[in-house]
């Protein structure tokens, strides 16, 4: 039986190569890079390709920021009817969905929680499941699903089951509210500063669901190692990469999941179409595949 994927995309690019690629049956739209009024048209263009689509929601939600355009652009997502699931990454995002899942246009809309919710045991997958059948009033007939945390080896998820198991992805080992952009260019220039000059403060870009402008770039850690980043000023928010991609294309005979993951964040489009046709980098990380965090 061939092996299908559902794949994490973060820009045009990245979703017009997992399109034409027959492995990929369903695509994840990661909202932080999208603008709020281009994932409605974005998620009928996967429809129209056959693939189920899907959307990532923010890493950091920030409610208190700016409550009145961010509620009312979540609103609208659960509007848009050929919108298959929504992967939850944080409790704000959870508690919100819980409160509006039962008016959502498809009424059989998935809801999955990312390894990001911490959810390492049958215990805490009994809370969130307890949150989530007390909701929703189809909840036997869709069930909450789970991604598989990163910190977990394969015995540990064994024991515990999971619906998706991530194969390929540079982790992001920090998420940081300060700009990093404004911190090494300035906001409104990509250039460092001449001395003596001033560089405006405030960020024209910062929550601006419609005018996405993400930036990525890398630092070098004390051993020479390229740390890469990525700003997403939608949330004003950074996540600092992994070193090394997470590559388990060539482990999918031991894990037997459900459903495997690609997540895309910064590749490039040729380093996606090698990933798709399971290509193997020439430096990658097994993560805790074998390995438990000592």
């Amino acid at each position: 039986m061939k092996t299908t994927f559902k794949v994490k995309i973060e820009n045009t690019q990245q979703l017009n190569i997992a399109l034409q690629h027959d492995s990929v049956k369903e695509i994840i739209l990661s909202r932080d890079s999208f603008a709020e009024k281009e994932l409605p048209k974005l998620v009928d263009k996967i429809k129209s390709k056959g693939k189920s689509p899907w959307i990532l929601m923010e890493r950091i939600s920030r409610y208190e920021e700016k409550p009145a355009d961010l509620r009312t652009s979540t609103d609208k997502i659960f509007e848009i009817k050929n919108l298959d699931g929504i992967i939850i990454q944080n409790l704000d995002s959870f508690a919100y969905t819980l409160r509006k899942i039962n008016k959502a246009a498809n009424e059989k809309l998935k809801v999955e929680l990312n390894y990001t919710m911490n959810c390492y045991n049958a215990e805490t997958k009994l809370v969130h499941e307890n949150l989530y059948n007390e909701k929703r009033k189809n909840a036997g007939e869709v069930l909450l699903l789970f991604t598989a945390p990163v910190e977990l080896n394969i015995y540990e998820l064994s024991e515990v089951g999971y619906d998706t198991f991530i194969v390929y992805s540079y982790i992001d080992t920090m998420v940081t509210a300060n700009c990093l952009r404004k911190n090494l260019a300035g906001v409104d220039t990509i250039r460092t500063p001449r001395m003596g000059e001033h560089c405006e403060p405030a960020c024209k870009n910062r929550f601006n669901f419609e005018n996405v402008h993400d930036f990525s770039s890398y630092i070098i850690d004390r051993k020479g190692k390229k740390l890469h980043y990525k700003t997403y000023c939608k949330y004003c928010y950074n996540k600092i990469f992994n070193t090394e991609p997470l590559y388990l294309l060539d482990k999918i005979d031991e894990l037997n999941e459900p459903s495997y993951r690609i997540d895309f964040s910064f590749e490039t489009e040729n380093e996606v179409r090698d990933i798709l046709n399971k290509k193997i980098p020439e430096s990658f990380t097994r993560g805790h595949f074998k390995n438990s965090i000592k």
